[in-house]
């Protein structure tokens, strides 16, 4: 995730904006319970104290105030949609250039060892995981934190002791998650990886295709395929079971701890310690608090995915480019070509290509390579044109 922190700071005033925008909007929509308070504890429930001009007149004013924070706070989400977008867009992009770019600069010999398309359908996917992480942490889970702090605070305003009950359900739902997401991390992991593969393998098998059917080759490939579309499917089934679990787990426990915050504040109005329209101010809230933590799983969904998609993105930026001449010689007029005892050994191979090769070719002469196959005919030409370094 350092990566991804690394870039994000080149958009810190977005960013920054976004998040204050989020800030507004929230805030704003959660001042919506509190006029309602109000409104149930000085007219509703005492109607009978006020004239009918002065009850019209403090309802009316308390609504008007509920439609200006109503509209304000849409005005706020609309703009932090916007930005959202500026910045998942932008960042994806940057990602996905920046890593075009460090791809097409490796040596030749990486894109041997791999399936045509696997590299550009890692870096799609660390696009549109990376677009959905930041879009998911700032809609869901910064609006969530406003909302706890602005909840907090309120509550500890009503009544001590509501504050701190609040307060706990946020680590025990929070261990309760972390705990269960570790094995989802592990899965994801494995099905990055062979979803890229099935890419590439697919990619191969398509640009190849005159020779899978000249040899007659269609059905091995599809059942290839298949085979590795059923694995993939058993990962993704047996990750749903994992979320559906946590998912459950968490639910379970979010109504088994708003039970107990209803519990103590009916406790609280049959003391007198609260008011009803407190009381319902707070039950409202609740929505604003455990709403969001029952999308806990679904979030730790999308975090584990952006991180296995990120570790693979990485492990493509850690491959050293291609390296270039500090001062490279200029080409001229070339009339002379020649290898003097050039010698070259694939990575994965146990003995040379081709070893000791000497020649010179003068402008319009031709030159022939001759030998059986595996002689090391197509790697000598790979080094004439310097795909491979001897």
């Amino acid at each position: 995730m350092k990566l991804l922190y690394a870039y994000l700071r080149n958009y810190s005033w977005l960013v920054a904006l976004a998040l204050a925008l989020a800030t507004i909007n929230q805030v704003f929509s959660l001042l919506d319970p509190l006029i309602f308070r109000h409104v149930i504890d000085q007219y509703a429930t005492r109607f009978q104290e006020y004239t009918t001009a002065e009850f019209f007149t403090g309802v009316s004013l308390l609504l008007g105030a509920a439609v200006g924070v109503a509209f304000i706070s849409r005005v706020a989400k609309n703009f932090q949609d916007y930005y959202i977008n500026v910045i998942t867009q932008r960042l994806g992009a940057q990602l996905y250039s920046d890593g075009i770019r460090h791809s097409l600069q490796l040596p030749y010999s990486v894109f041997e060892d791999q399936r045509s398309g696997e590299t550009l359908g890692k870096l799609q996917k660390v696009r549109t995981d990376v677009e959905k992480l930041i879009a998911t942490a700032i809609n869901v889970l910064f609006t969530s934190l406003v909302g706890i702090i602005f909840v907090m605070a309120y509550a500890f305003s009503v009544h001590w002791l509501i504050a701190p009950v609040y307060f706990l359900t946020v680590p025990i739902l929070g261990v309760l998650s972390s705990v269960l997401s570790r094995r989802i991390k592990q899965i994801q992991k494995v099905i990055v990886r062979e979803t890229t593969a099935l890419a590439g393998s697919t990619t191969e098998s398509l640009r190849n295709i005159e020779l899978v059917k000249g040899l007659g080759l269609a059905q091995q490939e599809i059942d290839r395929l298949n085979r590795t579309t059923g694995k993939i499917l058993s990962l993704e089934l047996k990750k749903v079971r994992y979320l559906r679990s946590l998912s459950f787990i968490q639910g379970t426990s979010v109504n088994f701890l708003r039970t107990c915050i209803m519990f103590l504040m009916l406790y609280l109005i049959y003391t007198r310690a609260i008011t009803v329209g407190q009381f319902f101010s707070l039950f409202i809230y609740s929505f604003f608090i455990f709403g969001p933590l029952q999308e806990l799983g679904n979030i730790i969904n999308v975090y584990r995915e952006t991180e296995a998609s990120l570790n693979m993105y990485q492990e493509i930026l850690r491959i050293p480019a291609e390296p270039r001449p500090a001062r490279p010689a200029p080409l001229h007029d070339l009339r002379t070509l020649g290898f003097e005892h050039v010698t070259f050994q694939h990575q994965s191979a146990s003995s040379p290509a081709v070893s000791d090769i000497s020649f010179k070719v003068q402008r319009g002469e031709t030159i022939a390579f001759v030998g059986p196959s595996g002689a090391g005919k197509t790697t000598l030409v790979k080094l004439l044109v310097g795909l491979y370094q001897p």
